[in-house]
């Protein structure tokens, strides 16, 4: 009877868990909100504020990492008068290279 070499179990891979989204309505609710303790990352859009508050829990120190990001608009960049005086006419250009090219 041949040798047969006995199966591994190859360990499946961990997908990272779905992203919860709850909105909500202040800062106050958003860090009342629980900790999931799958790691899910929990997602809290406050519309009437302009925030997006994040919670997850941090696996080293076993608290919860709470972040906010606040939409920014952004400025125009100011108009810049060129000064043109310093620039050479295309025309002037083409002469100079042509005369460069007859030599």
């Amino acid at each position: 009877m041949p040798y047969q070499q006995p199966m591994m179990q190859q360990p499946m891979p961990q997908q990272p868990p779905a992203p919860i989204v709850r909105p909500v309505a202040s800062l106050d609710e958003a860090r009342a909100v629980q900790t999931d303790f799958g790691g899910a990352l929990t997602i809290m859009p406050d519309i009437s504020h302009g925030f997006i508050y994040t919670k997850q829990l941090n696996f080293q120190t076993g608290s919860a990492d709470f972040a906010a990001y606040q939409r920014v608009q952004e400025q125009a960049a100011p108009q810049q008068d060129i000064n043109l005086s310093e620039y050479v006419k295309k025309s002037d250009f083409d002469e100079l290279a042509r005369r460069f090219n007859a030599l």
